[in-house]
């Protein structure tokens, strides 16, 4: 009889909590908006051309892409606080390669390309204890692995598909997952989840063997925009790029999920001395066709620099985007 009666007992209890999941209220839109925290992980993918671009005698530039690197590697515990982020934060930081064949070369460990918090999910004792004692240690592992990488590709220049990468090699390093939104007190809400980010370094010039596949923007194309730009009569310029989608790079597969920062766009049309020689510069078109391809793309957020003079500059940028993301 008491196996009976507590058997009811615990279908009464289930059902009850099955009609409460069921008939409980979603928080009204504009009350989510205005009442509601975000915090957020990041999935940052830190992700070179590897091209003769990086080879100073070719193409000479203020900073090497490793002392940027490194720098926002050292400023790794720094941005684990972004937004007043106190723990649990379950961030990765990973070195992403454009020509992933790189890999199959064995030149550098890829357990040390990355610096990931997710494997301390749920673990807040144990990731406390990492940030203590061998964070440094595995910073100084990544950033010594990445030299190899670059030592490497200096050595055995490859050509780098940037338009494929986007379109299909980041995916798998992606992390997509939905939102979850919890009610801390009335009408108060917490809104976790993921944010991927790509740092792309590059210098914005995209060579394809074939010119009609719409991935093309390299010197030549951008020269007749600017000669085309100038006999149009136009003053502005974005307008007139946009208006013609010969200009323009296909679309990608679906970014979402995806915000996007490049850096390091090397304007070839200044002099030695950095000085324009020419209007509209080659940085100025390569802007506008870059952000209208990412964000057609699907991408969130998009920010585009030219190159650094100053190590500081890329880690504050991307300081700045991470806490500017939605």
């Amino acid at each position: 009889m008491k196996t009976k009666t507590r058997t009811v007992f615990i279908i009464l209890k289930i059902s009850l909590l099955f009609i409460t999941w069921c008939c409980r209220k979603e928080p009204d839109p504009k009350t989510l908006k205005q009442n509601s925290v975000k915090i957020y992980d990041y999935n940052v993918l830190i992700v070179p051309d590897l091209s003769n671009r990086i080879n100073p005698e070719i193409h000479p530039k203020p900073l090497n892409d490793t002392l940027l690197i490194n720098n926002i590697a050292n400023h790794i515990n720094d941005l684990l606080k972004i937004k007043s982020r106190q723990m649990n934060q379950l961030d990765i930081y990973t070195f992403d390669f454009i020509n992933r064949g790189i890999l199959n070369q064995h030149i550098a460990d890829t357990e040390h390309l990355e610096i990931n918090f997710r494997k301390f999910k749920n673990q807040t004792q144990k990731a406390s204890n990492y940030k203590r004692h061998n964070l440094k240690s595995d910073i100084v592992s990544f950033k010594k692995n990445i030299a190899k990488v670059y030592d490497y590709s200096l050595a055995n220049s490859a050509g780098s598909d940037v338009w494929n990468y986007f379109n299909q090699n980041i995916k798998s390093s992606m992390i997509n997952e939905s939102d979850q939104t919890v009610e801390i007190a009335k009408d108060e809400f917490v809104v976790t989840g993921t944010r991927n980010i790509v740092v792309l370094f590059t210098d914005g010039y995209i060579e394809s063997a074939n010119n009609s596949s719409g991935f093309r923007l390299d010197q030549d194309l951008i020269k007749k925009i600017r000669k085309e730009y100038a006999g149009s009569g136009s003053v502005d310029l974005e307008k007139f790029i946009i208006s013609k989608p010969e200009y323009l790079i296909r679309k990608t597969s679906d970014l979402n999920h995806l915000n996007v920062l490049v850096f390091e766009m090397v304007d070839r049309s200044l002099d030695k001395n950095g000085a324009t020689t020419i209007q509209p510069t080659d940085f100025e078109i390569m802007k506008i066709i870059w952000k209208k391809w990412l964000k057609d793309s699907g991408a969130a957020q998009v920010e585009i620099y030219p190159a650094f003079s100053n190590k500081a500059d890329a880690y504050e940028a991307l300081k700045k985007f991470m806490e500017e993301i939605k």
